[in-house]
């Protein structure tokens, strides 16, 4: 990865740079209609950025997960959903617009979900990145952890209200994921959002290009790094 190879700096520099040049294309298309699909891109990421501040005093499962699933929508499901939607908008059939941001959000979201757990389970090397809890030290409260959270409410449940601020909870954190069903339940949520991507693919004409689109589902869920 480009954060690998150089640094943290210059891979979010790159990321400005490709979206300086994907909107400087976007205005070359001539298409209101896809520019403005496409302009929700960043604010939705901006929103997903403010959402990610969110911090509970009295941790709720069902409040954080519901959280952590739209951040996850708005940082990542919604670059790939929008991009789908547009592809069909400048097709010859824009009536599938609706099936095609349908598959690309649930696919999103399943990748999110899927990079989230191996935060835990792969390594530095595979990822490119560093991980054994990496998101923890941000003090971000992932799937994983929002699962393990309803074995170990005591211990967990404060670590995630201080942001997993204080010295060892990371480390702490990262074990009570590990000795949870944390993980293998995120992976189990990842295909149910992957088989609602297939069942949007459903609703187009079958063809090489949506046997493609397919296969990603089996890679997204098949991915080590």
């Amino acid at each position: 990865t480009v954060n690998s190879l150089y640094n943290e700096r210059v891979a979010i520099l790159a990321g400005d740079f490709i979206i300086a040049r994907a909107t400087s294309k976007l205005a070359q298309l001539g298409c209101p209609e896809t520019i403005t699909i496409l302009s929700s891109v960043i604010k939705d990421l901006i929103k997903g950025e403010i959402l990610q501040l969110h911090n509970s005093t009295t941790p709720s499962f069902p409040d954080l997960f519901g959280v952590y699933l739209e951040k996850t929508y708005l940082k990542t499901a919604s670059l790939i959903s929008h991009s789908c939607q547009a592809v069909a908008l400048n097709s010859c059939r824009p009536h599938l617009q609706s099936a095609a941001f349908g598959y690309g959000k649930n696919l999103g979201i399943a990748f999110q979900l899927v990079d989230d757990l191996l935060d835990f389970v792969s390594s530095s090397a595979e990822m490119g990145k560093a991980t054994a809890g990496s998101d923890l030290k941000l003090g971000l409260a992932t799937a994983p952890v929002l699962y393990a959270v309803r074995e170990f409410p005591n211990e967990l449940g404060p670590m995630i209200s201080r942001n997993f601020a204080e010295e060892g909870d990371a480390e702490r954190a990262f074990q009570l994921v590990g000795r949870s069903e944390g993980v293998a339940l995120t992976r189990e949520l990842a295909e149910r959002y992957c088989n609602s991507a297939l069942l949007e693919l459903e609703k187009m004409p079958e063809c090489e290009e949506r046997s493609a689109l397919a296969s990603l589902c089996d890679l997204v869920l098949r991915r080590s790094n």
